[in-house]
């Protein structure tokens, strides 16, 4: 009996011990070997895609934002209050210099002037008939001079008369295009009152603020090259006329004005502007990808692919694809492409796709057909 009792002992402390190292080994020595062999395996080389950055010629510019502005433009007001009777023009035509646009209600003037008429007629013949007598001595002189001085009073009020009626005809003061009108045939204007604006936009100007810096470099006769979001595919060329004669005291900018041939009139005033101005000579630039910077707070980046000999399995030299991280100073941006300043030369081979998966030292292999594509290309700075 106690011979069965230590038998089945012995059995139970074999197997406690054969089930712990099976244990230790599948959940201790086995993990930790794995992970020892998976951390020490060389780690596969990431797929990015990658071109070489390459000289471009390019025309040095200066990027500004301006508006559109009437070559000449004034609201059209009259003079002299008065009902409207009638309108000669339609919303948004074209008119030329001189043409009558409004005309107000002139009869009152009108009987005033009959009645001055009528005045100055009988005080003319009331003055040819004291003159005889005056010659006869019945009269005295200054009865007809008190006549003469009346004779002027009465042509200085109709001449008065004439020239307010003249102001309630009112005419276009320059060819140009009118906008929305503000009144109709009846209703009253007022003296100052706003008719409708009035605006030269054949040429037009765009009117766009630089910086000090860049003042030095602003000429007249530059080219300017101008787009606006009305005609995204389309560019308009001008050349600068003129600048201002003083900086902003707020935020040290200056004015620059350029004149754009607008016969199409498809430019109006008020639209918002993207500028680009033709400064010095074109220039050779290195150029990358857009895709190729990574902008960052600590400093602008781009990885550079390089190529580096090492053994194979069979002692052979093959070509193995690094990376490196390298700092740059970034230029403008032009068609999808950035311009390096320093830190990148003719021919490097950077980066374009897979940044996320690689850092300083990693191994990788170019596939090109990852490439990412820019959805847009529109010229910024």
């Amino acid at each position: 009996m106690i011979r069965r009792i230590l038998y089945l002992l012995l059995v139970t402390v074999l197997l406690g011990g054969l089930a712990g190292a099976i244990a230790f080994y599948a959940f201790d020595f086995k993990p930790k070997m794995l992970a020892t062999v998976i951390l020490g395996a060389p780690r596969p080389p990431e797929t990015i895609s990658a071109e070489p950055a390459r000289t471009d010629t390019w025309q040095p510019q200066i990027a500004a934002i301006g508006s559109v502005t009437a070559f000449q433009g004034i609201d059209i007001t009259p003079k002299v209050g008065g009902i409207v009777n009638e309108i000669n023009f339609e919303s948004g035509q074209d008119v030329n210099k001189g043409q009558l646009l409004v005309k107000l209600d002139t009869e009152t003037e009108e009987a005033d002037m009959r009645s001055i008429v009528a005045e100055i007629t009988n005080n003319d013949t009331e003055l040819k008939r004291r003159e005889g007598l005056v010659s006869k001595g019945v009269v005295a002189v200054t009865e007809l001079d008190s006549l003469k001085t009346k004779q002027r009073v009465l042509q200085a009020t109709l001449d008065r008369r004439r020239a307010e009626v003249a102001q309630k005809f009112i005419y276009a003061p320059w060819a140009g295009r009118v906008g929305l009108r503000d009144i109709a045939v009846g209703s009253y204007i007022a003296p100052g009152q706003k008719i409708v604006w009035l605006q030269q936009i054949d040429p037009i100007y765009v009117d766009f603020s630089v910086t000090e810096s860049d003042y030095a470099r602003i000429k007249e006769g530059q080219t300017v090259n101008v787009s606006l979001n009305a005609y995204p595919d389309q560019s308009f060329t001008g050349k600068i006329v003129t600048t201002d004669a003083r900086l902003s005291d707020t935020n040290r900018m200056i004015m620059v004005r350029a004149e754009i041939d607008n016969p199409d009139k498809k430019l109006v005033p008020g639209m918002y502007a993207n500028v680009l101005v033709d400064v010095g000579e074109p220039e050779k630039v290195v150029t990358v990808p857009q895709t190729a910077v990574t902008y960052s707070l600590y400093g602008d980046n781009i990885f550079v692919v390089n190529a580096t000999k090492v053994k194979d399995k069979d002692g052979k030299d093959v070509d193995e694809l690094v990376v490196e991280r390298r700092f740059v100073k970034a230029g403008p941006v032009r068609d999808g492409r950035v311009s390096i300043i320093s830190g990148i030369k003719d021919g490097d081979k950077v980066v374009t796709a897979g940044q996320n998966k690689i850092d300083q030292g990693s191994k990788v292999k170019i596939d090109n057909s990852i490439a990412l594509k820019l959805q847009d290309t529109t010229t910024i700075q």
